[in-house]
């Protein structure tokens, strides 16, 4: 059987070598390679980032005997070639590294949706307060919408991989309507998650500060540190690009996954 592919954009920076430990660490236990992609303007700079890599792959202490690092440089645009880099590996997950909000912003400038957004590969972003990789716990929210529940593909393989328990929330809702569609989406998830054996726990989040921090505050009052969740692209209104992007740059640094749901494949996990 083909070894699985986690795809690791690099630029080089602290943050990013954050994201390659986690996808070191995530190899090991999924039993996958870790491929390299360093995205440039021109083709002269092929060459130095060619040498770059190997820099930082000689400099690696953790690296596990039965994990392969591969290195990939393109010439192009992080717009496009991370999405078509991913689906050419056939990629299981791509993890990258971001300073926060100021860090995603200066990476991708108003388009930080749109780089995560173009593939359907799970995107899992990891922060500068990265300090090891830790899925015991992971808070799963949902919404009113059916796509968000596509996020169970992911979260419940990587519970199963795990054995981590899955807090499900939803927001707080006044409109009946509201109420009873994220109380279905809340019941099939679990019920799903309870047929494949993983340890689940329901919460419904009272509006505080919104649905973002509130999740990110529940996380962190659970002392969780993965929050994954699902989006449908056809759906990409600015209400969401706040919501999502509140959700990638949380001030609490947690790792955060998310997943193309009209996109998403099933080779994953």
């Amino acid at each position: 059987m083909e070894r699985r592919s986690i795809l690791v954009p690099h630029d080089f920076t602290k943050v990013a070598d954050n994201a390659l430990d986690y996808a070191l660490e995530l190899a090991k236990t999924i039993k996958a390679n870790v491929d390299l992609l360093h995205v440039v303007k021109t083709s002269k700079e092929q060459s130095g980032a060619l040498k770059q890599f190997d820099k930082i792959v000689s400099k690696l202490t953790s690296k596990p005997s039965d994990v392969e690092i591969r290195t990939h440089v393109s010439v192009g645009s992080i717009y496009t070639d991370i999405a078509s880099k991913a689906s050419e590996l056939h990629s299981t997950m791509i993890i990258m590294g971001t300073h926060g909000a100021k860090g995603m912003q200066k990476l991708f400038g108003s388009f930080a949706i749109k780089v995560i957004t173009s593939t359907h590969v799970p995107f899992l972003v990891v922060q500068d307060k990265f300090s090891g990789i830790d899925m015991s716990k992971i808070v799963v929210p949902l919404d009113e919408s059916q796509e968000s529940l596509q996020i169970e593909q992911v979260a419940g393989g990587l519970a199963e991989i795990f054995k981590s328990k899955v807090h499900v929330v939803t927001e707080k809702k006044v409109d009946s309507n509201l109420k009873l569609k994220t109380a279905v989406h809340s019941g099939l998830i679990t019920k799903q998650l309870k047929a494949k054996g993983i340890e689940y726990e329901t919460k419904i989040l009272t509006k505080k500060k919104g649905y973002a921090i509130d999740i990110v505050n529940y996380t962190v009052s659970i002392d969780a540190n993965l929050i994954a969740f699902a989006y449908h692209s056809d759906s990409l209104l600015p209400q969401f690009d706040t919501f999502a992007q509140s959700l990638i740059t949380n001030k609490a640094g947690v790792p955060v996954l998310v997943m193309n749901s009209k996109e998403a494949g099933n080779y994953f996990f």
